[in-house]
């Protein structure tokens, strides 16, 4: 006497062997290499969910339809996931280039910064305080008040200092642009 799993995997080979022919044209009619997918990569997704449908306990009335659903379900999963690891290559492709430019960009941006640094101390001491505290955003009222100046002396070295720390970067080949 044939158990319960022995009649299921007997039923399962039975199919199998029925709807062969059936299953492997309606997979090919896809072409699915030109997809990237290999047909018995879907063809085996497709016994598995048929193994799985005669263990659910699910009475079939029409296999051929049922089976025809099987696979052109199980085609459609395929090439969905095709499809979401394409947009996660692509997503990821997209921030790794992101993240280079960014990092080329930051070290352009470090180079310039310690290029304005050098230019900076070269300049005499009270114009380098000036314009260290300008640098830091701060008005000339706030440097002045800082520095226990007078506002016209703490405006006049300030614009000092940033003539000389453009000529500076300017004899460094580096061009010096007013946003004004």
């Amino acid at each position: 006497m044939m158990d319960a799993e022995g009649t299921k995997e007997k039923q399962f080979e039975e199919l199998l062997n029925r709807f062969a022919n059936f299953i492997r044209i309606h997979v090919q009619k896809y072409n699915l290499y030109k997809y990237g997918l290999d047909p018995d990569d879907v063809t085996q997704v497709i016994r598995i969910k048929i193994w799985k449908l005669l263990h659910s306990e699910k009475t079939i009335a029409n296999y051929p339809s049922y089976i025809k659903k099987i696979v052109n379900s199980s085609v459609i999963d395929q090439l969905r996931k095709i499809r979401r690891e394409e947009g996660i290559f692509s997503h990821e492709k997209q921030v790794a280039e992101n993240e280079l430019a960014y990092s080329m960009e930051m070290a352009r941006f470090r180079s310039l910064e310690e290029t304005v640094g050098r230019a900076v101390e070269s300049l005499i001491e009270s114009r380098r305080q000036v314009v260290k505290l300008y640098l830091l955003n701060l008005s000339i009222p706030e440097i002045a008040g800082y520095l226990n100046w007078s506002i016209d002396k703490t405006r006049n070295l300030l614009y000092r200092g940033l003539s000389d720390l453009k000529k500076t970067l300017k004899d460094m080949d580096i061009h010096c642009e007013s946003k004004r």
